[in-house]
């Protein structure tokens, strides 16, 4: 009696402890499926728009840049491989809250940068920077693009008249899918 109870003890001891670790590596996986959804995302975005001959000559490289996400930038990398965008070479940078940012074409934002956001959409409001952000109301702020997250799939959100003061022409097809939203004043 005393065995089985053991027997028992330990049977439910281990089912509990696989349980623990599929629910991490499950939470791991999501983790790493955001992270690659967000990169095909900005890996699109830089497909679907024209930065002005000024912000990007001819054989000139794309720079696409991650604030505040490791993880992102590592999958970026993984999905640009090999890929070009209109003749240019795409290049990721991790950037730091103080790095220069004018030498990005595109730059995400990550929640965990969000405190700097505002400040940084400011100092790039005439810039040809294609910004992307995924907190709420990114765009609303003055970001291009925002990631939403619902429903079991992410979609995005574009703010036309933040894209135009960059000088970003962005494709009707992307445009099509987005939902587009007005900047708040």
């Amino acid at each position: 009696m005393v065995l089985m109870a053991r027997l028992r003890c330990g049977l439910v001891g281990g089912v509990a402890a696989m349980l623990v670790l599929w629910s991490v590596a499950r939470s791991d996986a999501q983790t790493n499926t955001g992270d690659t959804l967000k990169a095909a995302f900005l890996y699109n975005f830089a497909k679907f728009a024209e930065w002005p001959a000024d912000a990007l000559s001819p054989g000139q490289p794309l720079a696409l840049c991650v604030m505040g996400d490791h993880f992102v930038a590592f999958a970026l990398e993984k999905t640009i491989q090999g890929h070009a965008v209109e003749g240019h070479q795409l290049t990721v940078e991790v950037l730091q809250p103080d790095s220069p940012i004018r030498t990005c074409h595109l730059l995400y934002v990550s929640p965990a940068a969000a405190r700097q956001s505002a400040q940084l959409l400011d100092s790039l409001k005439e810039s040809p920077v294609l910004t992307v952000g995924d907190t709420d109301t990114f765009a609303e702020q003055g970001g291009v693009a925002q990631l939403v997250f619902g429903r079991d799939r992410m979609r995005f959100v574009i703010n036309v008249t933040a894209a135009q003061r960059a000088r970003i022409a962005l494709s009707s097809q992307l445009l099509s899918l987005a939902k587009i939203v007005k900047e708040q004043p």
